[in-house]
Parts: C-alpha cells; structure tokens; sequence
C-alpha cells in the first residue's frame, strides 16, 4: 500500500536501528505524506460544502478524509456534525466515538515522536480558524456551539502541540458532541455519561451544565437540575 511513497514518520526509539519494533510501534498505522495531503484536501473540501449547508456533498469528502488518515479527529468530528445537522444521530454518535478514537489514535502516534502528527495539528487549527473566518463573515453557519466551540477546539489542539508525550484525557468538546448525539438518540444515560466528562475536563462548560441539566429534569432528578443551571450561569 505505501509501496514508491515517502513516509513522514520519524519514530524516535530508544536503542540501536537493528531493534525490532515494539508492539505499540506496530499497532499504530502509517500515513504516507501523499495520503495526508489528500485527505487535508478532503476535509477543506467538507467544510467548503457544510458552508453551504450541501451535506451530503460534505459527508462524503469527510468519509474520504477518514479513509485516508483516520487518526484525523477533525474529520470525524466534521462528519458527526453533518450527521447532527440532518438529524441521522445514531449516525453522529458513531462518527463522535470515531473522534475519539481518531484522538487517542493521534496520542499514541505523538508519544512516539511522529512528526507528522504534529503538523497535521498545524493543519487542522487552521482548517478550524478558516471556519472561524467563515462564520465571521457571514459565509458560514453556526454549529454545535458557535465561535466558542471552535475556540475551545483551537484551544486544546494548541494544547496537544504542547504535550511532549500523549495524554488519555478526552477533550471536553469530543465528549459534549457525544453527549448531544446519544441525547438526541434517546439513550440519556449515556448522554449524562457523557456531558459529566465533558464537565470533569472543563467545570467552566456552561453548554455541558445546562445539557446535563435537561437530562435531570427529564429523568426527574430536580435538585440536581437546579445544581446544573446554576453552573451553566456562573459559566456564562
């Protein structure tokens, strides 16, 4: 498959050259540079379609990107939004477990030194900003949270850039899109589940409070509902 094709991955090792690789390295699949590129141009090319709301246009260039790169977390989180936006959830919930592990997929690549990985970080913060721009300008449509969802997705790539071994910790706004697809599924508790993780990485989620708020009141669980809106004020 990736036969004549350059590879970016430099895989830092301890030991000699002549040593075999470990399982870890084994497990973690290869993206050629050629792939990366066409699956970089698949995901602009997906959110060029979101902006005009063209959705199945935009689902199959995400799917495309995933097929080439899937540890590409913008993809499959691009994807699941389409899915949200055309009310296929049970479809959004498996493109956001797709994410997640499109995440821990990119954290077990980063802690072994690839350096592509990085650099598609690089790639997907500007994909993001490029949509930021978009919606700033009236050429794009608000979804799953606005400006403060893509800030806070910025926000944590920027973080990753920064970690110089892999974390476990699912970013909030993974578990927030999860959350909202099994609400809208009907499957609440994996709902509540979710929207709790998402509040355990970042108390400071007022979209998460008040969502895990809904879910008390329509389980009947009212004390705790008041609880959630009072965090979802104090957040803002």
């Amino acid at each position: 498959m990736f036969a004549g094709l350059v590879t970016a991955l430099l895989i830092a090792v301890a030991g000699t050259p002549q040593s075999p690789p470990t399982r870890e390295q084994r497990d973690v699949p290869l993206t050629s540079t050629r792939e990366h590129l066409d699956a970089m141009r698949h995901l602009r090319l997906g959110d060029d379609s979101m902006r005009v709301e063209r959705w199945d246009s935009a689902a199959a260039e995400f799917q495309e990107a995933i097929r080439l790169e899937p540890s590409l977390e913008m993809a499959h989180y691009r994807l699941g939004q389409v899915y949200m936006e055309t009310r296929r959830y049970p479809n959004a919930v498996r493109a956001f477990l797709g994410c997640r592990d499109a995440f821990l997929l990119s954290n077990r690549q980063r802690a072994l030194g690839d350096l592509r990985t990085q650099r598609a970080l690089d790639e997907q913060i500007q994909a993001i900003q490029d949509q930021e721009t978009a919606v700033g300008t009236g050429h794009g449509s608000i979804l799953n949270g606005g400006k403060f969802a893509l800030d806070r997705q910025i926000a944590d790539l920027r973080a990753l850039q920064r970690q110089s071994t892999s974390v476990s910790e699912i970013p909030a706004w993974i578990s927030l899109a999860l959350g909202s697809a099994y609400f809208r599924s009907g499957s609440m508790a994996d709902a509540e589940r979710e929207y709790r993780a998402a509040i355990a990485v970042d108390p400071r989620l007022g979209e998460a409070h008040s969502n895990l708020a809904v879910v008390y009141m329509m389980t009947g669980r009212y004390p705790q509902a008041e609880a959630e809106i009072a965090a979802a004020e104090k957040a803002g």
